[in-house]
């Protein structure tokens, strides 16, 4: 568990949102705009918490959920007593104001999410376990009328899932197969029902991340070679057809993978690996050198595209692809961390975390946002 990002549920919880970039407005509450570029939003009708899930849906953005969890930097904490929170409000970025949101059918921390139309998928296994180790139920949220509905369990092996959206439903992929095969699922949202998928041709792949690319999703898996490396192969299923076809393995290793316009970015994460899917063609160029010109061994922070962009941190260099340049997204003031995240169009919004000072913790509720320069 990386317990500075805000729990497991943030491996993946950077949501996409396809719609136009919003303007964040700070003009209601107490907010105010640092000289680093970061801007504090009004605060939210909220107690401080960490773990929160934050969505963009469409123009407004859903924070729910989340748990009272302090620990300080780089300590082993146990978790809080309290079971995990249910409420939630929505901030509309036109007013600059929030709206208290119907608290969840239950509480809880993290999770994964997928927005279908103004309906918002959510897959937690927090109902009966402060630790989430329940299994992985379906809820759906529904922004117009302000209206949980409990959709029941997912199908067993979809405990740790990564969530999309595709043709109207969702798809269910497990992050790994270490274990033993286990299928990706779709979901129709209309029938309510689920639809095992073949087997993808990737053997025993773990860190498995999705793209979408019309009519056909791609997956990517690592794998460790014989002589020790770690390699990333990648196969796309057809969804008419529901048949699998091997893609050309990366020139190099990584972790994420993110869609941007007609390419596939891997993430180095550390290593001198990484690549960039052309997919129109499904072939692979070298990742760009770092933002000082030497072989990469950082760790990229998300990708920028015209009024779009994935965030997975809330501080590092992010690969702007409307200038083919690097772009650094400074840290905020004070030494918060463990908060949620989300991009909301191309800008960068952040919620809540915890704060240190000496060995005092405090829970925060604040909002920030950080918005890329035009092109």
């Amino acid at each position: 568990m990386d317990l500075r990002r805000g729990g497991w549920w943030l491996a993946v919880v950077a949501v996409l949102c396809g719609c136009g970039a919003p303007q964040l407005s700070s003009s209601t509450g107490p907010a105010g705009r640092a000289e680093d570029g970061w801007e504090r939003l009004p605060e939210a009708p909220l107690s401080g918490r960490t773990g929160a899930h934050v969505t963009a849906v469409g123009d407004r953005v859903l924070v729910v959920g989340g748990w009272a969890f302090l620990c300080p930097p780089g300590a082993d904490c146990s978790g809080p007593d309290e079971p995990p929170m249910s409420d939630g409000a929505i901030f509309d970025p036109a007013s600059g104001t929030w709206q208290p949101v119907a608290d969840a059918p239950f509480g809880f921390h993290g999770g994964e999410s997928a927005v279908v139309g103004v309906d918002v998928y959510l897959a937690t296994s927090c109902r009966d376990d402060s630790y989430c180790y329940g299994r992985s139920e379906l809820l759906r949220y529904d922004i117009s009328a302000d209206q949980w509905e409990e959709l029941g369990p997912m199908p067993r092996g979809l405990q740790d899932a990564q969530l999309v959206a595709v043709n109207d439903g969702l798809l269910a992929a497990p992050t790994t197969d270490e274990n033993g095969e286990t299928a990706d699922h779709l979901y129709d949202v209309d029938a309510g029902t689920w639809e095992s998928l073949p087997d993808d041709p990737l053997e025993s792949a773990y860190d498995r991340h999705v793209v979408v690319d019309d009519d056909r999703v791609l997956i990517f898996g690592s794998t460790i070679d014989g002589d020790g490396e770690q390699d990333k192969m990648g196969a796309a299923l057809d969804l008419a057809s529901r048949t699998w076809r091997r893609l050309p393995d990366s020139p190099g290793s990584g972790y994420q993978v993110w869609r941007m316009g007609d390419e596939a970015w891997l993430n180095p994460h550390y290593s001198d690996g990484g690549g960039v899917l052309d997919l129109r063609d499904d072939t692979w160029r070298g990742f760009p050198d770092d933002p000082f010109g030497l072989s990469w061994e950082g760790d990229m922070a998300g990708l920028l595209g015209h009024g779009e962009a994935i965030y997975e941190y809330d501080a590092g260099w992010v690969r702007d692809t409307r200038s083919n340049e690097w772009l650094h997204v400074p840290e905020r003031p004070g030494t918060d961390y463990d908060e949620s995240l989300t991009a909301v169009g191309d800008t960068l919004l952040v919620f809540g975390g915890q704060r240190w000072e000496d060995d005092e913790g405090e829970l925060l509720s604040e909002t920030w946002v950080w918005r890329p320069p035009e092109a």
